[in-house]
């Protein structure tokens, strides 16, 4: 099941990038920004603004399966149980998916 408000998408993702959209991590530590995509083997990478330092590049197909897996309540928008499925990753995709507009407790 889908909320009504968020825009997850890869077209949504490539849109963020061309208007270089930053956001936050969850812990409001850092902003990020998509630093690029790529489109054929469907996979982003981020860039953070502090340090200007580049992500390892991100399957899409993982991203989705967690934004999938939110949905359905399987597991919550939080960067802890994200970290046990995507090891590193939690706080900035919990970032990036509350600022796509994920919420998860409207389902």
């Amino acid at each position: 099941m889908r909320c009504p408000y968020c825009l997850f998408s890869l077209a949504k993702l490539i849109e963020m990038k061309s208007n270089g959209t930053e956001f936050w991590t969850a812990a409001g530590r850092n902003i990020l920004r998509i630093a690029d995509i790529d489109e054929k083997a469907k996979r982003i990478r981020l860039r953070r603004m502090k340090t200007g330092k580049l992500t390892p590049w991100l399957d899409y197909k993982k991203l989705e399966e967690i934004h999938k897996r939110i949905h359905t309540g399987e597991i919550d928008l939080d960067p802890y149980q994200i970290d046990e499925v995507i090891p590193w990753w939690g706080n900035y995709i919990t970032g990036l998916l509350k600022y796509l507009g994920c919420m998860p407790e409207l389902r």
